[in-house]
């Protein structure tokens, strides 16, 4: 917050201006290629079912080959600590990136907008219209506008819901009560967020702009405003001036409605739409570009700019040691959840003769199946002469956890000593076994 500013005021609508330049360019390609992403990733198909859908119904997640239960919630802990280390470290190298390059608050705040500005001009055009009467004209321009905008609120709702449910079931119907629910949500929320709301999503709701004084340092690389060399502003042709012009124009391209000449502000969501803006000046007026550029504190002081520094350093290591876990978890994780446990029998005694001079041991088994399909497994043993008594033959579906209870025998012959052996399961229809405990 600025000094003198009003936390009580009314929201003073934004109208950001069009700012062609390098980096809008490559905003606009990264933008293409993660709507692809995110439309096309519900449709991809994996072994005859959706590649991504978290099933909350049926409690599942579905991650291509991975599928993930509630008991498997570790691998979701790995997840997001790693997901808050990667913002952590992307912040500290170079501030707010991720929002103004890969956010899709911001992503399809600007798809809006540019439909906006389609149908009502830039920002001057559509600063008359707002405040010119309702006519004939302004009715027919608002209703074509929020018609595409519902099209596309619909098809992102849709898109949306498709990572919660069948995204082909949506598509095909017919719809319940509670599905019709979710995609009217989803439909509403983004017609709301990023036709209305907009910027004050980044003021008032996200986090992240909250924690960003937290993660950066004095050497993160920020969209920053050379004060040294643009201030005093002034007009071109006022003598004694610094290199800013004062033509406000980064101010007019700012998404968020802020004055980058003010200094490093959470409302910034390092768009870069103030450095095309003010470079176009700079090459305008003949000076070099850079008034506005990334750049770092450090650097505007005068002072090199550090990237290995501690925090980096212990945000890269975490990050190895994280994802090196996750990668070692996936690769070691069976489908097939096996785990035994030897019960002592009434009187403490561990092991019992039987009537016909045999050796038994009672064991409790637990079987999870992480599979995505139901299966029949049969428990087996590698002990050579020994057998298990009882039923072991049981029917888990997708993400089942089952106990049960073996009597294991073995001939006297082995005696009372220490037999090592495995619990074995396999498919009841081949004896082969995929998994040794």
């Amino acid at each position: 917050m600025l000094p003198g500013q009003d936390l009580t005021a009314a929201r003073k609508k934004v109208y950001p201006r069009n700012s062609p330049g390098r980096f809008r360019d490559l905003r606009n390609v990264l933008s293409v290629l993660l709507q692809i992403l995110l439309f096309s990733l519900p449709w991809l198909q994996w072994h005859s079912r959706q590649a991504v859908l978290a099933d909350l119904p049926g409690r599942k997640l579905f991650l291509f080959g991975l599928v993930l239960h509630p008991q498997d919630n570790y691998f979701l802990l790995l997840l997001t600590l790693l997901g808050v280390l990667l913002i952590a470290w992307v912040s500290a190298l170079a501030g707010r990136m991720w929002c103004g390059f890969a956010c899709p608050q911001t992503i399809f705040t600007q798809a809006f907008i540019r439909v906006e500005r389609f149908f009502e001009g830039d920002r001057a055009a559509r600063m008359r219209l707002d405040k010119g009467p309702w006519n004939s004209h302004k009715w027919r321009t608002k209703l074509s506008k929020w018609s595409v905008w519902t099209v596309m609120g619909i098809w992102l709702g849709i898109t949306f819901a498709g990572y919660f449910l069948p995204i082909r079931q949506l598509i095909h119907g017919p719809w319940d009560a509670n599905t019709a629910l979710v995609v009217l949500f989803f439909t509403a929320f983004s017609l709301f967020d990023f036709g209305y709301f907009r910027e004050q999503f980044c003021h008032h709701v996200c986090p992240y702009a909250r924690l960003q004084g937290v993660m950066l340092d004095s050497d993160s690389i920020i969209v920053g405003y050379d004060a040294g060399r643009g201030e005093p502003r002034g007009k071109l042709k006022q003598s004694g001036r610094g290199s800013c012009v004062d033509c406000s124009l980064c101010v007019q391209v700012c998404p968020t409605g802020i004055d980058i000449r003010d200094g490093l502000q959470p409302e910034c969501i390092g768009c870069t739409a103030c450095i095309d803006a003010c470079d176009s000046i700079m090459d305008k007026v003949g000076q070099p570009r850079g008034l506005v550029r990334f750049t770092s504190l450090q650097e505007l002081q005068g002072k090199p700019t550090r990237v290995a520094r501690p925090r980096m350093l212990l945000y890269s290591a975490g990050l190895l040691i994280l994802s090196s876990l996750l990668v070692y978890l996936i690769a070691t994780r069976t489908p097939i959840g096996l785990d035994s446990e030897r019960l002592v029998r009434p009187g403490g005694a561990l092991a019992v003769t039987t009537p016909d001079g045999r050796i038994s041991n009672l064991f409790k088994v637990h079987v999870v199946n992480r599979l995505a399909e139901p299966i029949r497994l049969q428990v087996q043993l590698d002990l050579p002469q020994a057998e298990v008594l009882g039923t072991n033959h049981l029917q888990l579906a997708s993400g089942q956890v089952q106990e049960m209870q073996l009597l294991v025998v073995a001939p006297a012959s082995l005696g009372r000593g220490i037999h090592p052996f495995h619990f074995t399961v396999g498919p009841v229809s081949s004896p082969a076994t995929f998994f040794i405990p």
